[in-house]
Order: structure tokens, then C-alpha cells, then sequence
């Protein structure tokens, strides 16, 4: 949960912005039911982490949570293996997979090491300190923080590469979306700015979420 009403709203629209645009593209522009599967899982992944931005979200139970993004991440890399029959090696397809491997991976733990706040809550809904957390007050940035220092290590490790990912995405949105102006005349401009839509809603995930591993350390 987060405590900055600020940072809060702005959290929540770059989780449910792409959440909004995963949801569109499951319906619309789904090829194949394995995309149609893909966009389903991100929309409910952003849908989730706006929730977590809000104090009710601290009460939703960890281990649907956990089960699902942990499916989900074995989901993309199974995806991944069966789809490099198509021409691509498995290392590659993999490699391309990777990060909404690691997304799906890092939203099951964020869950999991979130788990106990609805059962930690006290009077008034307001969590207090449990295993593994430390309570923050109301002039904290964030509602809580992680105590111990291996679960820092790794929530600081994971919003790094979280970070690096966003970027990396929206380096490749931009670059889309220059390619979109330069090729307005030829009438393709409307297909690329579809495709630079996808990798900057993928960073916009990204990057929420990284900002949030880094207010558990």
C-alpha cells in the first residue's frame, strides 16, 4: 500500500492503463488463443498491482495470487518452448519470453511476501507489523517494507531489473513510433503505432512495478 496519495494515483494509471489495453487487445487483436491467453494475464496483473496501491488491495488473499502468476510464468516459458517450433531456436524464444517470465515470477512473490497483511490487520483495517515486514506510519512514502535483509537483496535485485525492462521497452516504443511518422505517407503508420502501443504499455507495467519492489526495501 501506498501512503502518497500522489504517487498512489499515478501507480494506479500505469498499472490499469495497460491493464485497459491488455484487456482490448484479448478481445480484438488476439490471433491465436495463446495471445488471447497471454493479454489476459497481464490485464489481470496490472489490475492486481493497481490494487495493491490502495489499502483494500492489502486484503486480497495471497494465494490465488501466488498460484496464478506463478502459472502464469511457467505459461509464457511453455509458450515460448512450443512456439520456437515455428523457425525460431528455443533460446531465442525464450529469451524473448524472459521478461513477462520474470513479471509473472516477481508479481507471484510481491503477493506472497504481501500474504499476511489482511490476516496482520487490526482495528480499523490499518495493518499492523508481521513476519517479515515492517509497518510504516502514515508520513512513510510506503505502508510497509521488508525486514529482512535477503528478501531486500532480492525485492531491490527484482526492481532493477524491472527498471532496466521498462526502459528497454520504452526505448522500443519510441523507436516505433518514429518509424510510424516517417512511414505516414505510406499508409503504414497506423500498424506501427499499434505496435508501439504493446511495448509501452509492457513498460509502463514495468515500470510500476519496479517502483514498487523499490519501496519494500
Amino acid at each position: 500500500m501506498i501512503n502518497a496519495t500522489g504517487l498512489r494515483w499515478i501507480l494506479t494509471v500505469l498499472f490499469l492503463l495497460p491493464a485497459l489495453y491488455a484487456l482490448w487487445s484479448a478481445a480484438t487483436r488476439g490471433r491465436t488463443p495463446g495471445n488471447r491467453v497471454g493479454h489476459a494475464l497481464h490485464a489481470v496483473m496490472g489490475l492486481a498491482m493497481a490494487a495493491m496501491a490502495w489499502p483494500r488491495g492489502m486484503e486480497m488473499p495471497a494465494a490465488p495470487q501466488v498460484v496464478l502468476f506463478s502459472v502464469g510464468a511457467l505459461w509464457f516459458a511453455g509458450a515460448a518452448l512450443a512456439g520456437s517450433a515455428g523457425g525460431s531456436t528455443r533460446a531465442a524464444s525464450l529469451l524473448a519470453a524472459l521478461p513477462h517470465v520474470v513479471m509473472m515470477a516477481a508479481m507471484a512473490w510481491m503477493a506472497g511476501a504481501m500474504g499476511g497483511s489482511a490476516m496482520a490487520s487490526g482495528a480499523g483495517g490499518m495493518p499492523q507489523d508481521m513476519p517479515g515486514m515492517d509497518m510504516s506510519g502514515t508520513d512513510a512514502i510506503s505502508a510497509m517494507t521488508l525486514s529482512q535483509p535477503a528478501d531486500q537483496w532480492l525485492a531491490a535485485l527484482l526492481a532493477f531489473v524491472l527498471l532496466g525492462l521498462g526502459l528497454r521497452w520504452l526505448a522500443q516504443a519510441f523507436d516505433l513510433g518514429r518509424e510510424a511518422s516517417a512511414s505516414r505517407p505510406s499508409g503504414g503508420a497506423a500498424l506501427l503505432g499499434a505496435e508501439a502501443s504493446e511495448p509501452a504499455c509492457h513498460a509502463a507495467m514495468a515500470i510500476g512495478m519496479g517502483v514498487m519492489f523499490a519501496l519494500l526495501v
